[in-house]
């Protein structure tokens, strides 16, 4: 199955007219392999009448090894000029007929997007071949020369459109001429030009709108800024646009052949980011570089060894300087997770003129190592939530769940929030209520995430023994395979821990568990990070003792404005 760019798309159902495009790239989704990467303009920018995002260029199919496909699909009349050309024929209001030429408008936009990477990525160019297809016109007799080149697929051979597609891409599929560009670096380009920034997790189709939103933000602005030496401190809240400037970090890096690490707590989290970046193995936790460093020492790692991890963090700091000056952009994700001494350590492995960028919220310190202080690094804050919906961003800051007032970005309202008290002993079965609750209301199983308040050693739901939650199979983390990829039991109910699916996101999300009998720092932040995860809806599956806790808050304030 190909991989497409945007993966999120929808089509409103009154937007006929691009139903044939959204047939085409569900055909060539399911014809062709996961090796190819579809650009497709099937998306959000449809309802807001751009033709494409290419112009007339509708596909753009890339091959592991940089070749691209440039697929133009019209379903409109096509006639012959005088010239003997090929003509697509628009109707227009006044009655009259409008032609325009096809050949010359692919061949503007194709030539167009050569010259905008070329600008971008200096000395490197693209290899792109160019097939007009018309699933609802036959054409008659010789093609045109500026045609026959190009390739054109008809209602006559339309059944045989991805065979067609692979015949091109693989028959000679490396890319022909001198410094032609990787795979890797046509995709990164072709997927900011689509505006397409990954959000970590699991992206909900009915909220693509506001997930674009976020590429305007804090990545903007990063890339705006001048001065030297490049000390970026970001204090941002959840669903400010962090790990989108990160990402965008480690792309511009990659454009400029510079060496780039991005650094992160969160194991979860990291293996995400390499889903997106241009350099996966580049993208490591600490306690990973630590490790790598150790082994590259000749020392072996066993982890059934007692305080194994505590060994191999300051390790690290012990012998740092085996790393230092080697980085020219260093990327720090959840700083907030990162003990001072082991920041303090990791910048040295940057280089005087490189780039630093230290991303962090305090909000969501679960470890209580936060103590970061760059007092002579440039500081940018956010407090804007671009991910959660008005009324999630309402119960945080009612709460009192942050230090500072939270402003929602979110142009959505929003559901109100749900509320699950169960009594000690039934919090499975009122998980389940909560899952079959959202099923109802109908958000789609795999949109939601089930996240326990509690660690995975004292959680019921995290137990060997639940395998099925409202009838379905769960599907949970269970280790990593021998390669060090994460493996997951089958199943449509994600579950998993706060912690866990900390930086990541889902339509819907289920955080149950909570059991507190008091307000303290550790207890806000548990539930300032489970509930900055949703998109759309939250429920809280909580004990009549902390439903009661949260009741009095709530009260509290209200009567404080009043």
């Amino acid at each position: 199955m190909a991989r497409l760019f945007p993966q999120d798309f929808d089509v409103v159902d009154n937007e006929r007219r691009f139903h044939g495009e959204l047939a085409t790239l569900l055909t060539l989704k399911d014809r062709l392999s996961d090796q190819y990467c579809i650009f497709h303009g099937v998306h959000w920018t449809k309802i807001e009448n751009d033709a494409s995002v290419y112009g007339e260029i509708d596909f753009l199919i890339l091959n592991p090894y940089g070749k691209i496909l440039a697929i133009e699909q019209k379903e409109t009349s096509i006639e012959r000029n005088g010239q003997g050309d090929l003509v697509a024929i628009y109707p227009r209001a006044d009655g009259q007929r409008q032609e325009k030429k096809i050949h010359s408008q692919v061949a503007r936009n194709i030539q167009s997007l050569r010259q905008e990477f070329s600008k971008r990525y200096k000395n490197q160019s693209l290899h792109i071949e160019h097939l007009l297809y018309l699933p609802t016109a036959k054409i008659e007799g010789e093609l045109p020369v500026n045609l026959t080149l190009g390739r054109i697929v008809d209602s006559s051979e339309s059944k045989y459109l991805p065979e067609i597609i692979l015949k091109i891409l693989e028959d000679d599929p490396i890319p022909a001429g001198k410094d032609m560009a990787d795979a890797l670096t046509i995709q990164d380009f072709l997927s900011e030009k689509a505006n397409v920034v990954p959000q970590m997790g699991m992206l909900g189709h009915s909220a693509k709108e506001m997930t674009t939103r976020l590429s305007s933000g804090l990545s903007e602005w990063g890339e705006r800024l001048e001065f030297s030496p490049f000390r970026l401190w970001v204090q941002g809240t959840a669903g400010s646009g962090k790990t989108q400037l990160a990402l965008k970090e480690l792309r511009l890096a990659k454009a400029n052949k510079q060496t780039a690490m991005y650094l992160c707590f969160n194991r979860p989290l990291v293996d995400a980011m390499k889903l997106s970046a241009p350099e996966p193995n580049n993208c490591m936790t600490y306690h990973e570089l630590a490790e790598l460093l150790f082994k590259k020492n000749g020392k072996k790692v066993d982890f059934q060894e007692e305080n194994i991890f505590q060994k191999l963090a300051q390790y690290l700091v012990q012998n740092i300087s085996l790393l230092s000056n080697q980085l020219d952009v260093l990327i720090i994700d959840e700083g907030q997770d990162f003990d001072k001494t082991w920041g303090n350590a990791l910048i040295t492995m940057v280089k005087d003129d490189g780039r630093i960028i230290w991303l962090e919220d305090p909000s969501q310190d679960l470890y209580g190592r936060w103590q970061t202080n760059w007092p002579e690094w440039v500081k940018i804050s956010s407090p804007i939530n671009y991910r959660s919906p008005q009324r999630i961003v309402n119960l945080m800051n009612a709460l009192e769940l942050t230090d500072d007032h939270l402003e929602a970005g979110n142009g959505y309202a929003g559901m109100i929030p749900n509320i699950e008290p169960y009594q000690d002993g039934m919090e499975i079965e009122a998980t389940e209520k909560a899952i079959q609750d959202l099923i109802t209301e109908g958000y789609a199983p795999e949109s939601i995430a089930v996240l326990s308040y509690r660690g995975v050693a004292t959680s019921k739901l995290l137990s060997s023994g639940v395998s099925k939650l409202a009838g379905l199979g769960v599907r949970r983390f269970t280790g990593y395979d021998s390669q060090g990829n994460a493996t997951w039991s089958d199943g449509k109910i994600f579950v998993d821990t706060l912690f866990r699916f900390k930086g990541q996101c889902a339509d819907a999300v289920i955080l149950t568990e909570i059991d507190f009998d008091e307000w303290t720092e550790n207890v806000k932040r548990r539930l300032f990070v489970g509930l900055s995860r949703a998109r759309l809806v939250v429920s809280l599956v909580l004990t009549e003792k902390a439903s009661e806790l949260i009741d009095q808050k709530l009260d509290a304030v209200s009567n404080r404005s009043t």
